[in-house]
């Protein structure tokens, strides 16, 4: 078990689907909150320019954008996403390599440039709304999800990256062969009576913590109930 305080810090709430007002009356409304997830939904309507507002927030920021693409792309992208002063990036570790290790090369320069703190950088391995059947069929046929997260998380590890991404299954695995100091951010988080939606490796909060998990992505459990703040604090109740 854990303090309390220390719950709060395990939590990142996932607020795609909200608009920068929208994100803001949330987070209003629910002080004890301290990392938030901005995604591809949120960073494409609103721009670099609410990474600064919810920063003025005093939030930290997970900037989950999965970069996936050349070295060189890459490498840029990263250099300019630093300078926001996001905590967390994500990287696609299907990238390679080569292209993980100039991209966190690239952020530590870019934080540096702004002397701002470098924000932990993160492999995606494989994404948690990939069922079993959907990932032989479509992906890798002659690799089961696990074996894939595994060979991904250590293609991250070698990189130099800071940990990765992987759903709440992967996560003992993988905090047996990395160690204590390797993130592991775990989405596909539920509550007991929650809704799948597009999600199907998840897991309870407790038991992805008992699993492993550095921190838990929780969206639609928290923002779409009636009291979100109320839900908030059942959680990092019951994860303390």
């Amino acid at each position: 078990m854990i303090k309390k305080s220390d719950a709060t810090e395990k939590i990142i709430l996932a607020i795609d689907g909200f608009n920068k007002q929208q994100a803001i009356s949330l987070l209003e409304s629910c002080p004890n909150i301290k990392w938030i997830k901005v995604g591809l939904e949120l960073f494409s309507r609103e721009g670099p320019e609410v990474i600064k507002i919810f920063k003025e927030m005093n939030k930290k920021v997970f900037l989950d954008l999965k970069f996936h693409d050349i070295p060189n792309t890459m490498q840029s992208a990263c250099f300019e996403i630093a300078q926001l002063g996001v905590d967390i990036i994500s990287l696609h570790a299907m990238s390679g390599s080569k292209a993980l290790k100039a991209s966190k090369e690239a952020t530590i320069e870019g934080a540096q440039k702004v002397n701002v703190e470098y924000p932990l950088v993160i492999g995606v391995t494989v994404l948690t709304s990939f069922s079993q059947k959907e990932f032989i069929e479509e992906l890798i046929p002659t690799s089961s999800i696990e074996e894939s997260v595994m060979r991904f998380a250590m293609v991250s590890n070698k990189a130099g990256l800071d940990g990765c991404v992987c759903s709440p299954w992967e996560a003992k695995k993988l905090r047996l062969a990395f160690g204590p100091n390797f993130q592991l951010i775990t989405p596909g988080i539920r509550l007991d009576d929650d809704n799948r939606n597009d999600q199907s490796r998840i897991m309870s909060p407790n038991k992805a913590i008992s699993n492993g998990a550095s921190k838990i992505v929780i969206g639609r459990s928290i923002t779409q109930s009636l009291n979100p703040h109320k839900v908030f604090d059942q959680i990092c109740n019951q994860l303390s």
